[in-house]
């Protein structure tokens, strides 16, 4: 049997043990062990499904600022600051799911009413945890979910065992550590429509929507997006009222370009450098003359000297939204003092 100490120096050997499939049987032998002992009911209330019994309701951002809106479409208006949900449920992250619902209620106190989320975040404990947002606030919360990406077969078994690798991550610095350096590799990304269609499925199922708000397709490359595939399949999905809103979620300059040229596109969202690119192209004008949804993403690595935000996430935030084109700047949040700290004074 696999040894998770080393008797001589008594220390975990996470490096090395997290990239064997020694990981996988100790975690499928640690899920079957916390099940019969009844840890995954009462962990799993607290950090993975169970209901925020007495979350706060944010008076203490409330009144920091009016939130400001921008529309896109035929009218949909978006609050100018999304958060980015990339952590919610993570198993890395280690703010307890008490503050991170905590967190996601004071932002819709705030104004806040975009979402940013996508299938795989968290083991689909992101899209879970947004939909009870959702349900506890009909008609404030407007979810933008994410498919094409897939972490590996074992996927399943590390969703099961996460109550007990939350708390191992939470205590160990180095376990979170390692556990980023491994799975962050390990996402693939599929864009046949066969399997995008079960992805969607699985959103809407997750999310307790029939009919998705807004969808993008996670990271395709120029290549992929030129294909009359790709556009058929997001002109179908409109059609057949699977999602009310579709895009891309792009990387490059290159596939924001392919991701216009599609006409089912009706979001956008790009690394805040890549729409640093875009005045004065024909990009921008296709994106204009649509009212195609524009999201800045990753606002605080933005690049240039002339660039000084990454120091004062309230300076990146005011500095992403001062294009009109830009429809919100997305902020991946797990606190309620970091959502307090960049609304205060915002523009």
């Amino acid at each position: 049997m696999f040894m998770l100490y080393k008797h001589d120096e008594d220390r975990l050997l996470f490096p090395q043990f997290f990239v064997t499939s020694d990981f996988f049987n100790f975690l499928g032998s640690a899920a079957l062990c916390w099940i019969f002992l009844g840890g995954i009911r009462s962990i799993g209330a607290q950090y993975v499904n169970g209901p925020v019994r007495h979350a706060a309701r944010a008076t203490d951002v409330r009144d920091v600022l009016t939130m400001k809106q921008r529309s896109f479409g035929p009218g949909t208006s978006l609050s100018v600051l999304g958060i980015g949900c990339g952590r919610v449920g993570s198993i890395s992250n280690p703010v307890p799911m008490r503050e991170i619902e905590a967190m996601l209620e004071a932002a819709v106190a705030a104004g806040v009413n975009l979402f940013d989320t996508a299938d795989i975040y968290g083991q689909g404990d992101s899209e879970r945890t947004l939909a009870r947002l959702s349900r506890r606030h009909p008609g404030k919360v407007f979810i933008v979910t994410k498919v094409g990406g897939r972490h590996g077969k074992y996927e399943p078994l590390v969703r099961l065992a996460k109550p007990l690798l939350r708390r191992l991550t939470q205590a160990r610095p180095e376990v979170r550590n390692a556990t980023v350096s491994v799975r962050t590799p390990a996402v693939v990304h599929e864009f046949k429509p066969e399997a995008l269609s079960l992805a969607i499925d699985g959103s809407r199922r997750r999310l307790g929507l029939d009919r998705l708000q807004g969808l993008l397709l996670h990271s395709p490359g120029a290549k992929a997006l030129r294909t009359t595939e790709i556009g058929d399949f997001l002109a179908s999905v409109v059609a057949s009222g699977r999602a009310e809103h579709v895009g891309v979620s792009v990387d490059t300059v290159d596939a924001l370009e392919a991701a216009v040229a599609i006409p089912a596109v009706s979001m956008i969202q790009a690394p805040i450098d890549v729409c640093d690119t875009l005045p004065g192209t024909a990009a921008l004008r296709a994106i204009q003359d649509r009212r195609i949804a524009v999201f800045a993403r990753e606002i605080l690595r933005r690049s240039g000297p002339e660039h000084t935000g990454g120091a004062d996430p309230r300076q990146a935030f005011a500095d992403a939204i001062a294009p009109a084109f830009v429809t919100s700047a997305l902020v991946g949040l797990s606190t309620r003092a970091h959502l307090r700290s960049l609304l205060t004074d915002s523009p």
